[in-house]
């Protein structure tokens, strides 16, 4: 699960032509991208065109929807909600940092075979 203010990498940017019509900003593959908010949502909606030709929502699945900060878009036009269009939490992983225990490791290896104080050799006084 992802919390807010993570870091997170785009894994998936491959979307359904309808998206390029709603969405202004789309993550991209391989980008590293800051997490906003999470919440409920929708995704995979399925639409009709009515009988004055609007195109509406007849259904989605529930999912749980990233905002992220480097990215801004429109509020969803088929929600009775205000809410700004966000994407589906799977089209991202989280972006793997070195533990402080990798860390100490790499410390350790940089001055290992070396004493912590060497006397100086008499020839160099």
């Amino acid at each position: 699960m992802f919390k807010t203010g993570q870091q997170v990498v785009c894994i998936n940017d491959q979307f359904d032509p309808w998206v390029y019509d709603l969405y202004k900003s789309l993550p991209k593959k391989d980008e590293i991208y800051t997490v906003r908010a999470i919440r409920a949502g929708r995704s995979n909606p399925q639409f009709v065109v009515n009988d004055d030709a609007e195109i509406k929502l007849a259904g989605a699945e529930f999912d749980i929807l990233l905002l992220l900060k480097e990215l801004n878009n429109p509020d969803d036009p088929h929600s009775s909600v205000k809410q700004e269009l966000g994407f589906r939490s799977e089209r991202f992983a989280p972006l793997l940092e070195e533990t402080e225990e990798v860390e100490e490791e790499e410390l350790v290896g940089v001055g290992a075979g070396k004493k912590e104080w060497e006397p100086e050799p008499a020839w160099s006084k």
